[in-house]
């Protein structure tokens, strides 16, 4: 699934939750219970994959990313020498 840009992405993890919460909520609440149940999985969905995003793929990123700026800086002083 593509990332959300124009929210943050500890602000999409909060924002889904809070969908998932509700639409709990409304499904306790109401008679609606497929339109309900659809939205809970959808919110289910969205809210554990910005929880995975945000704990495991985002420092993950970051590490690849201080990695290669080390690898390319080792590649140069091997080529300087």
């Amino acid at each position: 699934m593509a990332q959300f840009l124009a929210i943050s992405l500890k602000s999409q993890c909060w924002l889904f939750h809070l969908a998932l919460v509700l639409n709990i909520f409304g499904m306790v609440l109401t008679d609606m219970w497929l339109p309900m149940v659809v939205g809970a999985l959808v919110t289910l969905y969205l809210a554990l994959d910005s929880l995975v995003r945000l704990r495991y793929v985002l420092p993950l990123k970051k590490e690849i990313r201080d990695l290669h700026n080390e690898l390319v800086a080792l590649r140069q002083k091997m080529n300087d020498v």
